[in-house]
């Protein structure tokens, strides 16, 4: 299923890759709509099937575990394995380090490795990182946890001003680049508030990024063409000017999924993967559609972003 055609970024050389979301991994855990007992499999299946489709890498935006135990990285770790490609990833909140006080994570026995660890496994090498992928540049910045090794006592995301020097830095010495995050811009949270306030009025707002301004200033002066986030489960297209956010779906909770990122000369065409058989999906909507206004919501807002689809196409309107 397409979710956007875009007439930007383009790439005389075509580059595609895969890039999966929110697998929140975890041997043990049960009983949320992230149906922790199909994880893995779902994860496996979305690196088995990308690795089908000629890519030259699979990226993730983040929450590769529940909750940053070690025996999450370990299962995840394990999947890794069986992956022949490039695999390159920024940190969700589910991944970083957190203070105690942290309402989401207070009272878990575990203590999750330093985001030094993950760097060092994930990434390039150093985050933010810059990675060429055939004609593509792509950014990858940390919005999960805070500079200077500080723990973080917030879900919400926020990019360090060190951070986004090195992104304007960055931006000003290429042509184009996509960026890769794990929150989103506020275009994407005003969707659902808007979508919240017609339909499921009850549902509350997921964790947001913070003081979001300067990030979005620098987006837009440089006229990134692609953003690349996860977080909240859904597949969703966001403008904000001539910058496009493209939200890609969880693969550990309905609609259960990946996308495939395909630049060409013409332009670029995402598209959507389900990863679940049709029993599995039925269980992941009844399970995420039964948990609480929130999970309803977004339940609800996805399918009718699915049945939306294509959200964006550029190369239609062009036509015209």
């Amino acid at each position: 299923m397409t979710l956007a055609r875009l007439d930007r970024p383009t790439s005389e050389k075509r580059t595609r890759f895969a890039v999966v979301a929110d697998p929140h991994v975890s041997p043990d855990a049960a009983g949320t709509p992230k149906l922790y007992h199909q994880g893995v499999g779902r994860l496996r299946r979305a690196f088995a099937d990308a690795e089908t489709r000629d890519i030259d890498a699979v990226l993730s935006v983040g929450d590769l575990t529940k909750d940053g135990a070690p025996d999450e990285y370990t299962q995840f770790d394990e999947c890794l394995d069986d992956l022949s490609v490039p695999f390159f990833s920024v940190p969700g909140n589910h991944d970083a380090p957190k203070a105690s006080t942290d309402v989401y994570q207070h009272g878990d026995e575990h203590e999750t490795p330093p985001i030094d660890r993950f760097v060092a496994q994930y990434t390039t090498g150093e985050l933010p990182f810059h990675l060429r992928l055939g004609d593509i540049d792509l950014l990858g910045l940390n919005s999960a946890s805070t500079p200077d090794g500080e723990l973080s006592t917030s879900h919400d995301g926020t990019v360090s001003p060190e951070q986004l020097k090195w992104l304007d830095d960055r931006l000003a010495e290429l042509d184009s680049a996509v960026v890769l995050m794990h929150h989103n811009t506020p275009q994407m949270y005003e969707q659902l508030r808007s979508y919240a306030e017609a339909a499921h009025p009850e549902m509350g707002m997921p964790p947001t990024m913070r003081e979001p301004d300067r990030l979005v200033e620098t987006l837009q002066q440089h006229d990134v063409p692609l953003v690349l986030s996860g977080h909240l489960h859904i597949p969703g297209v966001a403008e904000t000017g001539t910058v496009r956010e493209l939200t890609v779906p969880a693969t550990c909770s309905y609609p259960q999924g990946y996308v495939l990122v395909d630049i060409g000369p013409n332009g670029t065409v995402i598209e959507y993967v389900p990863v679940a058989a049709a029993d599995e999906m039925a269980e992941a909507h009844a399970e995420r559609r039964t948990a609480g206004d929130t999970s309803q919501g977004l339940a609800a807002f996805s399918a009718i972003q699915l049945a939306s689809a294509p959200l964006l196409d550029d190369w239609a309107q062009s036509s015209e």
